[in-house]
């Protein structure tokens, strides 16, 4: 939120990530009164495959590696997001992700993923879309 006319960083950062790319400056707003950041260690296990995925997280700074079955299949960095099949099914993890070094992430738990989206079909349509492309960027693999 604005406090006298002054900018949230966390507004700006969020107004950066392709994901959010088509979000209104309101909806940024409110997804930024939502979400939590934090700092994650190098060699940190954020989410392990097959374990219950509790948040989404998005990208700020420093870099991610993904694996499956124990084999690389991507590398994120800045503006990139992970955990939102957990979100969206509350299943298990389809992926272990790992930091490569000190990195620094906006974080959503399922119960504030879940109000934004609620909230705001465009970002759900988002989600949505996004998610589709990786999981048929993956079958293809």
């Amino acid at each position: 939120m604005y406090l006298s006319g002054v900018p949230d960083p966390k507004v700006d950062r969020l107004a950066h990530v392709p994901l959010f790319a088509a979000s209104s400056k309101r909806d940024l707003e409110f997804l930024a009164s939502r979400v939590d950041e934090v700092q994650l260690k190098p060699g940190q296990t954020v989410i392990r495959e097959g374990q219950p995925t509790e948040s989404f997280f998005i990208l700020t700074s420093g870099n991610v590696q993904v694996t499956r079955a124990g084999k690389p299949v991507a590398r994120l960095g800045p503006g990139e997001f992970f955990g939102e099949i957990g979100m969206l099914d509350r299943g298990p993890a389809s992926a272990t992700v790992v930091t490569d070094g000190p990195v620094e992430a906006m974080v959503l738990s399922h119960a504030q993923f879940r109000d934004a989206i609620k909230a705001n079909d465009s970002l759900a349509m988002q989600v949505i879309a996004a998610m589709a492309e990786r999981l048929r960027a993956n079958a293809m693999a």
